[in-house]
């Protein structure tokens, strides 16, 4: 009788380990206000302080919503209201030396700080938006994609700047039209 009990643990220990192995940790949920939301293999889940969070993710915040999320590597990424950001790749193994991220910010204003991948692999992180990709070599930065929906992303005219530009000019001292 031991040896079935025995054996049939082990053959579910088994089939439970290849499904959790698919499953990468980005990272998890550190801070929620108003409406947030995780999107994961067709359905929407509230978000909640302590929500784990895995590759393919799709973060959504509403008009009165914000979300903080700390990764693997120690890097935050923030989230302000109307905000859609996909955790399209999220790779962290410093011993095998594959360190990566990827985020697709469909909509909605973030702010990310990097942690370990940044500084060890400056080249692996990206940040794509309808319009552009954006790598990062410093330790921090913030962007605003203005769009209406991910499906209809029009992007703006390249002699329009975004509020976020505005900011980013007045904050190096360049005046307007510089």
């Amino acid at each position: 009788m031991k040896k079935r009990i025995l054996l049939f643990c082990l053959a579910v220990l088994c089939c439970a380990g290849p499904a959790t192995a698919d499953e990468t940790k980005v990272g998890f949920v550190k801070n929620v206000s108003g409406q947030a939301f995780i999107g994961r293999a067709a359905t929407v889940i509230p978000a909640k302080v302590n929500d784990k969070l895995q590759v393919s993710d799709t973060l959504i915040t509403r008009a009165n919503g914000s979300l903080g999320v700390i990764l693997q590597d120690n890097s935050v990424l923030s989230l302000g209201p109307n905000s859609r950001v996909v955790l399209s790749e999220f790779t962290f193994a410093p011993a095998e030396e594959k360190l990566s991220f990827v985020a697709k910010i469909k909509r909605g204003t973030i702010a990310y700080l990097t942690g370990l991948i940044a500084k060890n692999n400056s080249k692996g992180i990206s940040f794509q938006t309808p319009t552009v990709v954006c790598g990062i070599r410093g330790t921090h930065f913030a962007i605003k994609v203005d769009a209406p929906d991910e499906e209809d992303a029009v992007p703006a005219k390249s002699e329009e700047k975004s509020s976020l530009q505005g900011l980013w000019d007045k904050v190096r001292g360049k005046k307007a039209g510089e």
